[in-house]
């Protein structure tokens, strides 16, 4: 319990502080005393303490006589809550009221307090004892939140200059009624009790659009450009982290930049130049000379064919050009086989087809055929064995995901506030420090560099992370923390 408040003339402090009940001394008649320490709060949720002089006036008193009930009393129940008003107003000829009851839960033993009579156990309370009017105000909904140019609620406390989120205006539409009657002039009603018609609200907070920075510039060719290629170009970009919204900034129109590079000389041309596989070799001639002459020289083995360069003209060219200007070295040796006499004999595998139209995704055949008796052969039918066609997946250019660029400043989330007070935060309120996200952008390069769409460097053309789909890139993120300075 607390004891009677002392405010000044703001209002904003007042004495509070009583203890439970305590005995002091011997207990006579079942009487005791009840302390308070009292202290200046303010009227705040914080309650924090203040100096006295905010209170004004005396203090409460410290101390109270109070009375405890003995082991042998009569036990009675707590009140009961108040009963519903019997009138919504005061007439001339009836009050409101309404009561409340306590019961007996247990009777007094030797020598203990007697329990009240009944109509102890009952209260009653005068209730609405405002006078009944004949003619009342009635408010409407308020109706939705809209901008009002011709409003101006900057002078109020509850406009801040610095905040993203813009002030509107609801209206409701109030009349006067009579009692168990209908509408009438609104100068029936008492003016001092009239309803607001308007009030402040907050129209949804505009947003930004954000960017990350420009990436770094793709590389330009540090020698040379290959023959019958377009010039050399380097390329940056950058990427939308956060659309505008209602009215906030727009996104730029420019998010990828491109430039020429420096001219540069075209590329030497050299190119590998393959020869005629030679025969295929079962084993070297020394182990096949030390083996019965009897055996049959047949089976598995290798065959080899010679690579050399060729420049400009189709003419020879050191290997050390080709290696460096023709790309990989072609393979020099394969595996082979000597038909033995039982074997069966194929024709050699057609090349693949075309694949057509269809390219990536798409596949390509190739096929062959037995050859003389071969084709009466019980196992060389046996497709499984000898399969007479094959597929295989038409050629996919590989394509690579990688960011590029800096990363994007900490960006904090927003913080979360109930729908009612967006608008209206306080420019302490604004989230400063914490835990955040930085962003980059993530692009899909070709095995040139190139940028392609996003969609080649994921499964089943779905992008992994966030993306934007009028976009070349998406995002990826990492978490990061911001410190207050």
């Amino acid at each position: 319990m607390f004891g009677p408040e002392h405010g000044t003339a703001s209002g904003t402090a007042a004495w509070a502080g009583w203890t439970q009940p305590q005995q002091e001394g011997v207990l006579v008649d079942s009487a005791g005393v009840i302390h308070a320490d009292s202290e200046c709060k303010q009227r705040r949720e914080t309650s924090e303490d203040v100096p006295t002089s905010y209170c004004g006036g005396d203090p409460p008193p410290t101390q109270a006589p109070c009375e405890v009930a003995c082991h042998a009393d009569c036990v009675l129940s707590v009140w009961s809550v108040w009963s519903p008003c019997t009138h919504s107003c005061a007439s001339k000829t009836a009050d409101g009221r309404q009561s409340r009851t306590r019961t007996v839960l247990a009777l007094p033993g030797k020598d203990g307090k007697t329990c009240p009579g009944p109509p102890a156990l009952e209260e009653w309370r005068v209730c609405n004892d405002h006078p009944c009017l004949v003619f009342y105000w009635e408010a409407s909904a308020w109706g939705p939140c809209m901008a009002d140019p011709f409003l101006d609620f900057n002078q109020t406390s509850l406009w801040n200059e610095t905040s993203p989120c813009t002030t509107g205006v609801q209206i409701r539409k109030v009349t006067c009624l009579k009692m168990n009657g209908g509408l009438v002039v609104s100068k029936r009603c008492p003016e001092s009790t009239r309803p607001e018609t308007l009030r402040p609200c907050d129209l949804p907070c505009k947003k930004d659009c954000i960017v990350t920075p420009f990436s770094e510039w793709t590389a330009c060719p540090s020698t040379c450009v290959p023959e019958n290629t377009s010039s050399a170009t380097q390329s940056r970009y950058r990427t939308i982290i956060q659309r505008s919204a209602d009215g906030g900034q727009e996104c730029p129109d420019t998010l990828y930049e491109e430039r020429e590079c420096e001219s540069l000389q075209a590329c030497p041309k050299y190119r590998w130049r393959t020869h005629k596989w030679h025969a295929c070799t079962l084993v070297p001639d020394p182990v096949q000379r030390s083996a019965s002459r009897t055996a049959e020289t047949c089976g598995s083995g290798l065959e080899t064919r010679g690579v050399s360069c060729a420049g400009d003209q189709d003419l020879a060219a050191n290997m050390t050009e080709c290696l460096r200007w023709a790309g990989p070295l072609p393979a020099q040796i394969r595996e082979c086989r000597v038909a033995c006499r039982d074997d069966c004999a194929l024709t050699p595998w057609s090349k693949f087809s075309e694949c057509g139209g269809g390219g990536c995704g798409g596949f390509q055949r190739r096929k062959r055929s037995l050859l003389g008796r071969s084709k009466k052969k019980e196992q060389c039918l046996d497709e499984a064995s000898y399969p007479l066609e094959e597929k295989e997946a038409c050629p996919c250019e590989e394509y690579l995901s990688q960011p590029f660029g800096n990363w994007s400043d900490c960006i904090l989330d927003e913080p979360s506030t109930p729908d009612s007070l967006q608008g209206w935060m306080s420019s302490q309120e604004v989230k400063e420090c914490g835990q955040g996200l930085r962003y980059t952008a993530v692009a899909c390069l070709d095995q040139r560099g190139g940028l392609v769409e996003p969609t080649l460097c994921t499964d089943e053309g779905k992008v992994s992370t966030t993306f934007m789909a009028d976009d070349i890139l998406h995002k990826k993120t990492k978490q990061c923390f911001t410190i207050n300075a």
